[in-house]
């Protein structure tokens, strides 16, 4: 058990892969406030998962790499609890589910009983990520005294699933691969977790909406974007567009992501006079895609170092999602100084009509008097472009951590000042 009279938070986390390339450890790290995070896999200096990584890679090299990559530089080892052996168990075992739920399901209940044995340290909060962390871990923690939060990083699993129920009667046909079902199991896990947090953390308006609609106190939540986390010596620098403007989207070209509004916006284009992009791996019924080749490049998926690139060649990121928590893409393009066209269900950090436009993610004839707005006024491109880098450069990695800091101090201490975040509206 906590120790009763410890009232700065020590905060165990439950890290779910490489989710967000760790930002969320590492702030907690550099708030002062990181007890121990759990991970089944984690790459350090000489570890088992390097040499393992390093044999695989021999073998199936496209494998090696993503095991090699899941480590990171600025997350002192010292704080990670590993298992890779259950790693490597767990990833095997999972084609033996015939629903990918099934599996998640299983693995996180795995990864919570391994966390009990392990225990909680001195610890008096355990964190995680809401359908990726066992209900089970909570409630031992609980159990042990500890404070419960978690981060609900997509919209709740009824709202998702009746988006893509929409956009699935909508564009019948498109049988897309990353369609799921209300899994019964699934709908009273993510509840389960639910009644489990004494506070719940998400990244966008949009997902808070979400969980008030499910009958989730206001009170219990607390809106918490990610940061962006600047890579050393980057620098930005975009000239006034002259000639065809290119209008880009990154990410599974899917029914979630909107695909098919980005597709028919495009067909109301000249392609002499404006170019359509969309990079990222197809999750839709591929003959759909072609009455649009005339009018959209499909690159295919690439290399997450290759992305950097891509956003350089667009003058407008179009990304018309449907249901997220808050897009990595989004920000990653408003960071890339591009400004955004996208929806309120993207969960966006721009703000209509200053970094961007928002509109609804079916309004295509607000994308397209969106870009058209801009082919009209190319200043507006840098004006917006400009202001949406600075938005993600004022709320960094240094402000993050000190959101989660006074955040969860007044988790451990509820009589403490009203938490506020940092970010500017």
């Amino acid at each position: 058990m906590m120790n009763p009279n410890l009232k700065t938070p020590r905060v165990a986390m439950i890290q779910d892969g490489a989710r967000r390339r760790y930002v969320v450890p590492v702030a907690l790290q550099n708030a002062g406030i990181l007890e121990r995070v759990f991970m089944d896999w984690f790459v350090c200096e000489g570890s088992m998962e390097e040499k393992i990584a390093r044999l695989g890679g021999k073998f199936r090299p496209q494998l090696g790499r993503k095991m090699a990559e899941r480590r990171c530089a600025q997350l002192d080892p010292a704080h990670v609890v590993r298992n890779p052996i259950m790693a490597l168990w767990m990833k095997l075992a999972m084609p033996r589910f015939a629903r990918s739920e099934d599996s998640f399901i299983w693995a996180s209940r795995q990864t919570a009983k391994w966390i009990i044995r392990k225990g909680f340290g001195d610890a008096n909060v355990l964190y995680g990520f809401i359908r990726n962390a066992a209900p089970e871990a909570y409630r031992a923690a609980r159990d042990r005294g500890l404070r419960t939060s978690g981060d609900q990083i997509i919209a709740p699993l009824e709202v998702e699933v009746a988006e893509m129920k929409r956009q699935l009667e909508r564009w019948p046909g498109w049988n897309d691969r990353e369609a799921i079902d209300l899994h019964p199991e699934y709908l009273a896990f993510e509840r389960q977790t639910w009644q489990e947090l004494d506070q719940i953390t998400c990244m966008s308006d949009y997902v808070r909406d979400g969980l008030i609609s499910m009958g989730v106190s206001a009170e219990k939540i607390a809106v918490l974007p990610y940061p962006w986390m600047e890579p050393a010596g980057q620098r930005i620098e975009r000239k006034k567009k002259s000639g065809p403007l290119t209008v880009g989207f990154v990410g599974a070209v899917g029914l979630r992501k909107g695909a098919p509004y980005f597709l028919e916006t495009a067909r109301r284009f000249d392609p002499n006079m404006t170019k359509f992009v969309m990079v990222g791996d197809i999750f839709v019924e591929k003959s759909k895609l072609e009455q649009y080749r005339d009018r959209v490049e499909f690159v295919g998926p690439v290399a997450r170092s290759e992305v950097k690139a891509w956003l350089q060649k667009f003058d407008i990121l179009f990304y018309p999602s449907t249901c997220e928590g808050s897009a990595g893409a989004v920000a990653e393009a408003m960071a890339a100084a591009l400004p955004v066209i996208t929806t309120y269900n993207s969960g966006p950090r721009a703000r209509d009509g200053i970094e961007g436009f928002i509109r609804a993610s079916d309004d295509i004839d607000g994308f397209e008097q969106a870009i058209r707005r801009f082919d009209d006024d190319r200043d507006l491109l840098l004006i917006m472009g400009s202001a949406a880098r600075q938005r993600m450069l004022d709320y960094g990695l240094k402000a993050y951590a000190e959101d989660l800091r006074r955040f969860f101090h007044k988790l451990v201490q509820p009589s403490s000042v009203e938490f506020t975040s940092q970010i500017k509206t």
